[in-house]
């Protein structure tokens, strides 16, 4: 599922990086505005520091969710450690019970020869 979500999140992105951002658009009409002739051939300034912020923007959130993941990933990491802990825990209460067992039966057929039972 995880890979399913990485995979998704890469193709979104590509598809954004494709497409004129929020801030290129409105550089780009910026510009057109400042140029009344429209005799632009090439991206305007506003354009281009449109473009820069779109990709700040896109790095950010690229960054936000390579946080997240890292951050699953370290509790995924922990649950295991404390799932293995835990086992290893009632391996070790098997064993102290079973232990205890077999010295209370010794102590019960030691109080039974006491008795003379």
């Amino acid at each position: 599922m995880k890979q399913i979500i990485t995979v998704l999140a890469l193709a979104s992105s590509v598809m954004l990086a494709a497409c004129e951002g929020s801030h290129e658009k409105a550089g780009e009409k910026a510009d057109a505005a400042m140029n009344a002739s429209g005799n632009l051939l090439h991206d305007g300034p506003q354009e281009r520091l449109g473009k820069l912020q779109d990709r700040a923007v896109r790095d950010q959130a690229k960054a936000t969710e390579t946080q997240a993941d890292a951050a699953e990933d370290r509790a995924d990491e922990i649950k295991t450690a404390a799932g293995q802990q835990a086992d290893a825990l009632e391996a070790q209460t098997k064993k102290i019970r079973t232990q205890a067992k077999a010295q209370a039966k010794a102590l019960d057929q030691q109080a039974d020869a006491i008795r003379g039972k």
